[in-house]
């Protein structure tokens, strides 16, 4: 499906009004793929400068629009429809405001801080076509479940890299997001962003978070830094506010793959309830009371760290709870999931608050195998 690809003049053209090299034969491009095109501007002299240049260049429609144009035809139905190119703040202020997808072409002259720092950068026209296609056929998640109580639990990819059918480049790939995520590895950062944002502002549940956060570490006094950028990101390019941590780790536990999986799976959340407490900055004035939350976690191997978030935010009243995974273990042919519910009492924002199982079972989600090629052509993209 054809997208509405809109671009800023300094996108498309220098002050001069010459196009950058590849600008040409992107546009020609994108029209063969179906988008259409919207070039906009502040300025009535550049609508009328810009007009004239396309059609003399091309044989089909450029839309010369000012930018007001955006404000006034992009909405909460149609916004995943659209995805700006462009790089000055203002841009990025216009993005987040709409929740569309902001790409920065870092080829323009002009160079706005803040979509540098939270805008998926792509450096070459030819990157950014490659870029849209895939956007636009994106199948966006690897794993998908649904869970009673107003929950759904997303995984981006794979995170099995000893599968007979895990060829090599996904491997590497694989390898790579576990040395980022566990290690502090920056190299394969952007492409973990881009299929994570892209697939934010695709899907109106994500676009509909008001509170972003990410589970905890282990450790009470440790924070995974580069899961944080990720929601910091994410939070600001859907125009939310509060950036206050929503958990806070008060004590620190054993690592996961250091305990057995039945021992994990007897002990459940109580691990988590015994050392985690929510903040008290979103429960003192009912900051949860009736919102959309996203939680961010590294890895899903039985869902017993999404559990004990889903369990604090429904308490506290959230209305809807979004738990997304940057990879799934899958082990078995379905994978684990344990679905806990608690009855909690006392003050979650302190510790010792008091929990009691009230049930406890093993849900299946659905899995999209097409999802894992998505990463490796995503780092091609933006290594090529």
């Amino acid at each position: 499906m054809g997208k509405n690809i809109v671009l800023p003049r300094l996108t498309i053209f220098n002050e001069s009004y010459e196009m950058y090299e590849g600008i040409e034969e992107l546009l020609q491009s994108l029209n063969q793929d179906g988008h259409e095109l919207i070039v906009i501007t502040h300025q009535q002299s550049s609508v009328i400068i810009m007009t004239r240049i396309f059609q003399e260049v091309f044989d089909f429609e450029i839309i010369c629009e000012y930018r007001s144009f955006v404000k006034n035809s992009v909405n909460t139905e149609n916004a995943q429809d659209y995805i700006l190119i462009g790089s000055s703040d203002e841009d990025l202020h216009l993005t987040a405001s709409k929740k569309m997808l902001l790409i920065n072409p870092g080829w323009s002259v002009k160079k706005g801080e803040l979509p540098a720092r939270y805008a998926i950068t792509l450096h070459s026209p030819w990157q950014l076509l490659e870029a849209v296609r895939l956007i636009s056929n994106q199948s966006e998640w690897y794993f998908n479940l649904e869970v009673p109580e107003d929950t759904r639990v997303l995984a981006l990819t794979s995170a099995n890299t000893r599968n007979y059918d895990v060829n090599t480049s996904e491997r590497e790939v694989l390898d790579g997001f576990r040395s980022l995520l566990k290690a502090g590895e920056r190299s394969y950062f952007n492409t973990l962003y881009f299929h994570l944002i892209s697939g934010v502002m695709k899907n109106p549940e994500l676009r509909e978070v008001e509170i972003w956060a990410t589970f905890p570490s282990s450790s009470s006094n440790k924070i995974n830094r580069e899961l944080e950028e990720l929601k910091e990101r994410c939070r600001y390019l859907t125009g939310r506010r509060m950036a206050a941590p929503l958990f806070k780790r008060h004590l620190t536990v054993g690592k996961s793959h250091h305990t057995n999986d039945e021992e994990r799976l007897r002990v459940g959340c109580k691990k988590h309830f015994d050392s985690i407490v929510l903040n008290d900055f979103y429960k003192e004035k009912n900051r949860i009371r009736g919102k959309v939350v996203c939680v961010l976690d590294d890895y899903l191997t039985n869902g017993i760290s999404f559990e004990t978030a889903r369990n604090l935010l429904l308490e506290a009243g959230a209305r809807k709870v979004i738990l997304v995974a940057l990879g799934r273990y899958r082990k078995g042919a379905q994978g684990i999931y344990q679905h806990e519910v608690y009855n909690l009492s006392g003050v979650i924002t302190k510790p010792g608050y008091n929990y009691k199982l009230v049930s406890r079972q093993r849900l299946v989600g659905t899995y999209n195998e097409e999802a894992r090629n998505e990463v490796r052509r995503i780092h091609e993209i933006l290594n090529g």
